[in-house]
């Protein structure tokens, strides 16, 4: 049944203040004669969309599709009427309306199915998101700055000397704004190596980003900064699509509608990791605030769309909240996404930060999952100057971008699976809780059970380390009858390149590596072969990542 919101439509009181265009939020019946398919997807989503989709095993579907451009144009027709925002995931048009009584004529098209209100109110404009700087510290690494103890607790240094810095990772970034981002040095790097791929303001409607806001710019440097010796973020030599979906001059539940036409344009873009540093509660017009109960991972329409995002393989990484010292002490949307990595924060000595957010998730799911740190936490501002902030906004990036680096070692697995991989590697993993959920995670240690290959029957045992390698291949293996083993090395098109031969006797549990014939492979995909007694046992693929 249709239906439409019903209440006492503010006006403000301000002097000097215009009132705004109401917005809304019309959801439609259907997508039956939108001209696009799933069977063309290259129509509306990018090669780098369909083949995550392609590579995660996950089917284009209805959800993909966008919505039917008929319908658009008879909802614009009303001279009223402001199109702001589709969503193709909710099928549903954000509008803003001049005139009321259009509404009516609206709820009556035959393709809506519903209307909300959004926003209907005029506010008095905000001073900039929290963003604290806490001053500068003692300690500073010649290579990373400042920022060396918020990627040192989870070994995120040892992935980098592997050469695992987030490259060919795509990280989405939904914030506030980006100011100065495209002049400061720290991000000159990723400029000048294009790995910036894009940039939309949801918020104005258009494609510059650099302004508004500090946030964004902070957030983004505690992933992508790279200036060797002033500051280097988690995920140096990744790739960043930026999104303005926060209007700071007020807090509505229409920032949650641009937040879902940014996730669905970083979707099409390609993004592997969406990192989103805001969170929603209570706004302006409290006559829309979320309640706890609303905070399950299925009522809010940013929740609703960050599991979506999820279900198409990106993994979601989310702000916890800053919410644990107030009233409100729970999560924020989306954190309580089902399928999201939502971040608590914690200081350099993996002790909570009082500000940090609690679950769980109205309906029991433990949340927050993981803590990175996000007290006095390094990040480089608009000016330049790089200092310390206090936030679960940084605690969310710092972990996006070791996930990034983690991914970059294990390309085969989706993102439920390495979302479960960083859960499991967590520092209180045995122990999870409300606080910190699964705690701080060791990126190396989950990179070593991600690339550890095993092969168990009855008679052997076989293990490959690292299957991403450089210089060295160690492979570990014991049989319970003894055998002549032989180990192959081929490249991909099945040319044997090197080869090993040993017996092993009964029991007796053997270690062999290659080094210096790996030095002069090429990168690329190699494949390991096992024979015993001229029966081949099993096949690996390996990756061979410098030269």
């Amino acid at each position: 049944m249709k239906s439409l919101v019903s209440s006492l439509f503010l006006v403000s009181a301000l002097i000097g203040f215009a009132q705004p265009k109401n917005k809304y939020w019309i959801q439609l019946a259907d997508k039956s004669n939108t001209p696009f398919h799933i069977s063309n997807p290259e129509e509306f989503l990018s090669k780098k969309a369909v083949d995550r989709r392609v590579n995660q095993l996950i089917p284009v579907d209805f959800k993909d599709l966008p919505i039917d451009p008929a319908y658009v144009e008879q909802i614009a027709s009303f001279s009223s009427v402001t199109i702001r925002r589709t969503s193709k995931w909710l099928n549903s048009v954000s509008v803003e309306i001049s005139d009321s009584k259009v509404l009516d004529s609206i709820i009556g098209l035959p393709f809506v199915y519903n209307i909300d209100r959004v926003r209907t109110m005029a506010i008095d404009p905000r001073i900039e998101l929290p963003l604290k700087s806490t001053g500068h510290t003692n300690y500073h690494d010649e290579h990373y700055g400042m920022a060396f103890r918020q990627i040192e607790m989870h070994s995120g240094h040892l992935l980098h000397n592997l050469g695992f810095t987030g490259a060919g990772i795509t990280i989405a970034v939904l914030d506030a704004g980006f100011d100065k981002a495209n002049e400061i040095d720290v991000f000159d790097a990723m400029r000048e190596e294009d790995r910036l791929l894009g940039t939309r303001d949801f918020v104005d409607g258009d494609n510059y980003v650099y302004h508004s806001s500090q946030h964004g710019t902070a957030v983004l440097s505690c992933m992508g900064a790279k200036l060797p010796g002033k500051m280097v973020g988690t995920a140096p030599d990744a790739s960043y699509i930026l999104i303005r979906t926060e209007d700071v001059s007020s807090e509505s539940l229409v920032e949650e509608d641009n937040w879902v036409a940014g996730a669905e344009y970083a979707d099409s873009m390609g993004a592997d990791i969406l990192n989103t540093s805001l969170g929603y509660t209570q706004f302006d017009d409290s006559t829309t605030d979320h309640t706890y109960a609303d905070m399950d991972g299925n009522t809010t329409r940013i929740s609703i769309a960050a599991d979506i995002a999820a279900s198409k393989g990106i993994l979601v990484v989310t702000s916890a909240g800053n919410m644990g010292s107030q009233p409100w002490h729970y999560i924020s949307a989306p954190a309580d996404a089902d399928s999201s990595l939502a971040v608590a924060a914690v200081d350099s000595f993996l002790i909570r930060a009082p500000f940090s957010s609690y679950g769980p998730s109205s309906d029991g799911d433990l949340k927050p999952n993981v803590a990175a740190m996000g007290y006095k936490a390094a990040c480089t501002f608009p000016s330049g100057e790089v200092g310390q902030a206090n936030g679960t906004s940084f605690s969310s990036p710092i972990l996006a971008g070791m996930a990034a680096c983690l991914w970059q070692s294990l390309r085969g697995n989706t993102n439920i699976e390495l979302k479960e991989l960083i859960e499991r590697n967590g520092h209180q993993y045995s122990n999870p809780d409300f606080s910190l959920g699964y705690g701080v995670p060791n990126f190396y240690t989950a990179y070593l059970e991600g690339n550890l290959f095993s092969l168990s029957t009855s008679d052997e045992i076989i293990s490959v380390f690292p299957t991403h390698f450089n210089d060295k291949l160690t492979v570990h293996f014991h049989s319970q009858e003894s055998g002549n083993w032989k180990l192959n090395v081929l490249n991909s098109l099945g040319q044997i390149l090197y080869q090993k031969e040993l017996h092993v006797a009964t029991g007796e549990y053997v270690q062999t590596v290659f080094t210096d014939e790996l030095l002069r492979l090429n990168m690329g995909t190699y494949l390991i072969q096992f024979f015993k007694d001229d029966v081949k046992i099993a096949v690996k693929k390996i990756f061979k990542i410098k030269s």
